[in-house]
């Protein structure tokens, strides 16, 4: 994988503050991390790291614990960066995504067509993916969690990278018989669909248990 160098933006702070900097550092996957070749604590996602950091380059190197390609970026510090902060961006070239508030790991993106409701329980039920075979299609409140108030640039109300291509279903059966609930990240209503209709409905899969 080619390097990268990022130029992080200067802030002002008096001159005392700056014989180093502070650089906080995310990740949207657990990862093992190490700067400059040194070994840092295991990261993940609701845990940040702030290292201070000498001004000059630096090498970042990030594994994900579950398996999957190296991140690897060099950053350049100059005395005026006093605090910053990165994310690590792993989640979505393994095919997940894990929400911090939850704890709950989703796919990164939905299953891309149109299926019925026990087609989508069972499409995630034969799911394996990141070394994982226990992915279940979600109820309806866990669908409701990662919801959001505003648009993403897709046009779906949708928390973290998850990339989506219409309603989703859920586990949870709707209102009346032979109905099962989707949830619409277009406006971020919930309906009660026929369990057959399977025109804009999709399957996107989560995991419960963090092994």
């Amino acid at each position: 994988m080619p390097l990268t160098v990022l130029k992080i933006s200067a802030l002002f702070f008096p001159l005392a503050l700056c014989q180093g900097s502070h650089l906080l550092i995310h990740t949207d996957a657990p990862c093992h991390l190490t700067v400059d070749g040194k070994p840092q604590r295991t990261l993940t996602p609701d845990r940040a790291l702030r290292l201070k950091l000498s001004p000059g380059e630096h090498r970042l190197e990030a594994v994900p614990t579950l398996g999957g390609a190296k991140w690897v970026k060099t950053i350049a510090l100059t005395t005026a960066d006093t605090h910053q902060e990165l994310t690590i961006s792993l989640g979505a070239t393994l095919g997940y995504w894990i929400d911090p508030a939850t704890k709950l790991m989703w796919t990164a993106v939905d299953n891309g067509s149109g299926l019925s409701w026990s087609q989508a329980i069972r499409y995630c039920r034969e799911l394996t993916l990141a070394g994982f075979k226990d992915w279940t299609l979600p109820s309806i409140d866990d669908l409701q969690q990662v919801s959001e108030s505003a648009a993403n640039e897709n046009g779906y109300r949708i928390r973290g990278p998850i990339k989506l291509s219409g309603w989703q279903w859920s586990a949870t059966p709707g209102q009346q018989a032979g109905e099962g609930w989707a949830l619409d990240f277009g406006d971020g209503g919930r309906a009660s669909v026929p369990a057959g209709d399977s025109g804009l409905n999709r399957a996107l899969c989560v995991r419960r248990s963090q092994k």
